[in-house]
């Protein structure tokens, strides 16, 4: 007979939350010694709840389902039989259900849509006709049953499961399109999803209170409220009628010890509480019997389980790294040691608010060491959801699997981290299918998260969520590298906190800069007058000087033909006196005389003329250069101490011009003595005689 083919499953946002604790069954090979594999007997049921469920829910009506259910609950499981105890849960529930066939379609199949969801429909009708047939690919497919327990459960031989088989995938390959739009693209795959109905919104229903409110436990203990119920335990709020005032979490086990091995094995949990010390790890006050049961007593908190704080929303990164460090240090301590807390999940962190204010600070504290193991013993618990690949592939028979150690629950606190930051990521067990779920997870691991905001922790989670064990960190390690939830906000402070500082710096040091480049513009901009400035005075100096050089040039000239006039009046005298010229050619050559003095002095007073001229727009300029200066540098009195020095300059340089005009005066001064001398000179002409100054002169005997 074919083996049922393994599958891959789907992962798939669980809207509902966290699958039921299920302790595991131990595996044959770790033969346990301490009352921990009757904990995992005793919780077979819970394993197989929603499995259990659903291949009743599509037999029989919801009301006879719960009567099924509970019969279950009370059903005798033989834990040394040959087949294992899901083939007597699963034969139970069918023989149940027998006779009970309402119709299929009524059932709440898991939500598909399309075409494909249609063929899942007719696949499950045609196969609806052939009870054998149904039954076998459900429990094979579904339910995840191997050979012998088919042919246990179906009471059939193993010639008819085969024929079955058969039967199924003809049926299976006809109905569905090749390759069939499972969630893994196999045949497997489809034949899961057929029969996956909506996962129950409610799980395994809690037994009643053991005890009721107002019962006195060991004398001093009165019961105030029930918090909760477990598969073996109450738990209830006390006041310690010793202590007025004071209010207790009080634990009691709902079996009672009738011998010594017993009562031994009930001590378990709490010696494993009293070895460590720490406040995420729940501590014990007392302990003692009452009617025959263990009750230990631990510190009441108010607040919520971390399962509880996320139907309102995944965790900020803040939020989480504040739980999530000191549930990291609560397993090391535990790991030191020797104690392995193996059922880390979010119902059992609980977030207390020591104080009692809503939105307080949070302790975060570590619940249930029911199945915690020292490292020396061979037990394995926990729940599917969240076990280590290492812990999985014990379950799941895998060969040659890996060492279980401390980091087992490392990987657990990561994925409760991973499914606090982003929910929508936790995988659900599909169609109750939890072997299938375990035998995935002994292969691969979860993702890491998706979330924009959250996918530069992809590195952290792959090392924390290795499959490997000897690849993740430690508890102690991952309490260190957890600050990486908040490296984003921690570099945003220190840049606020850098800015904060370094602003009114950069305010200080850009006014400095401001007032250097100010006061550097004002330098160059002084400069830059100055040498405007200086160019100005050596144009000026060199327009001066070249004029004050024409202007000798010129009175040298007129100076020299005046010498020459002066020169030629001598000689004219001389030629008088020696040659007795006549009146009328000394009348000309005086005429000539005074013509050429005529033109030398308007030379000199026009070049006068242009000097004054030429004064007057270099006074224009000077003007327009103050003016300039005094636009530019309003503000600036250092500029109009520079301004005058300058007018003082070109006072200087005018003063120059002056005594160059001064020079000029003499000039025309000496120019008027010259023309005095002349007139003179004519006043001694008219006393010679016209005749004789007509007559040509005699020839000499």
């Amino acid at each position: 007979m074919r083996a049922p083919r393994s599958l891959a499953l789907l992962r798939r946002p669980d809207t509902r939350g966290s699958i039921a604790f299920a302790a595991l069954s131990v595996a044959p090979d770790l033969a346990p010694q301490s009352t921990i594999h009757t904990i995992v007997a005793d919780q077979a049921l819970g394993h197989h709840w929603e499995g259990l469920r659903q291949f009743l829910a599509i037999r029989l009506a919801p009301a006879a389902v719960t009567c099924a259910l509970d019969a279950l609950q009370a059903y005798p499981l033989e834990s040394e039989a040959e087949v294992s105890v899901r083939a007597q849960l699963y034969r139970a529930a069918r023989q149940a259900a027998a006779g009970c066939r309402p119709s299929l379609e009524r059932s709440w199949w898991s939500a598909r849509l399309g075409s494909y969801g249609e063929k899942l429909a007719t696949l499950r009708r045609e196969l609806w006709a052939d009870e054998l047939a149904f039954d076998a690919a459900e429990l094979a497919f579904a339910r995840r049953l191997d050979a012998g327990e088919l042919a246990y459960v179906l009471d059939a031989s193993h010639v008819a499961v085969e024929s079955a088989f058969e039967r199924i995938e003809g049926l299976a390959k006809r109905v569905l399109p090749s390759p069939p739009p499972s969630h893994d693209g196999t045949l497997d795959g489809a034949l899961l999803e057929a029969f996956a109905l909506e996962p129950s919104a409610h799980g395994r229903p809690r037994p009643e209170p053991l005890f009721p409110i107002g019962t006195i436990v060991g004398g001093r203990y009165e019961l105030r409220a029930h918090l909760g119920s477990g598969a073996f335990a109450d738990v209830y709020e006390a006041a310690d009628r010793d202590v007025p005032g004071h209010e207790v979490a009080l634990k009691i086990f709902r079996a009672q010890a009738d011998d010594e091995a017993t009562r031994e094995a009930s001590l378990r949990e709490l010696r494993l509480i009293a070895s460590v010390t720490h406040p995420s790890v729940v501590q014990f006050k007392d302990h003692g019997w009452h009617t025959g049961r263990f009750y230990f007593v631990m510190p009441l908190h108010r607040g919520e389980t971390l399962r509880e704080r996320l139907t309102r929303g995944p965790l900020s990164r803040v939020e989480a790294r504040r739980i999530f460090e000191p549930l990291a240090r609560a397993l090391a301590a535990l790991h030191r040691v020797g104690v392995r807390h193996q059922d880390v999940k979010p119902e059992n962190v609980f977030l207390a608010r020591p104080d009692g204010r809503e939105g307080a600070e949070v302790l975060p504290v570590l619940l249930d060491l029911g199945v915690a193991a020292k490292d020396a013993e061979n037990v394995l618990a926990g729940t599917p959801s969240y076990l280590a690949p290492e812990v999985a592939a014990r379950f799941a028979r895998e060969p040659d699997p890996p060492s279980i150690t401390a980091k087992a629950d490392v990987f657990a606190l990561a994925l409760t981290l991973r499914n606090a930051l982003a929910p929508e990521q936790e995988e659900p067990v599909l169609a109750g299918a939890i072997d299938a779920f375990v035998r995935h997870r002994s292969r691969q691991v979860p993702a890491p998260p998706r979330a924009r905001d959250l996918r530069y922790l992809e590195p952290q989670f792959q090392r924390w969520l290795h499959l490997a064990p000897d690849e993740r960190p430690s508890a102690e390690e991952l309490a260190e590298q957890l600050v990486a939830l908040t490296r984003p906000e921690e570099r945003r402070a220190k840049r606020v906190n850098v800015l904060r500082w370094v602003l009114p710096l950069a305010a200080v040091f850009a006014a400095a800069v401001f007032v250097l480049h100010r006061e550097n513009e004002l330098q160059r901009l002084e400069a830059a007058q100055a040498r405007e400035l200086a160019s100005i005075e050596r144009l000026r100096a060199t327009e001066a000087s070249e004029r004050a050089a024409q202007v000798r040039a010129d009175l040298v000239a007129s100076l020299e033909r005046r010498r020459a006039l002066e020169a030629d009046v001598a000689r004219l005298e001389d030629e008088y006196g020696a040659s007795r010229l006549t009146r009328q050619e000394l009348a000309s050559k005086l005429a000539r005389a005074e013509s050429q003095l005529g033109v030398v002095v308007a030379d000199a007073s026009q070049q006068a003329t242009q000097l004054e001229t030429q004064l007057r727009q270099l006074r224009g300029e000077r003007d327009q250069a103050r003016a300039a200066l005094a636009d530019r540098h309003e503000d600036v009195e250092a500029e109009q101490e520079r301004a005058s020095h300058l007018q003082n300059r070109v006072e200087e340089l005018v003063a120059e011009i002056e005594e160059a005009r001064s020079s000029s005066a003499d000039a025309r001064a000496r120019v008027d003595a010259l023309e005095h001398a002349i007139a003179a000179l004519r006043l001694s002409l008219p006393e010679m005689d016209p005749v004789e100054a007509e007559a040509p002169a005699a020839p000499a005997p």
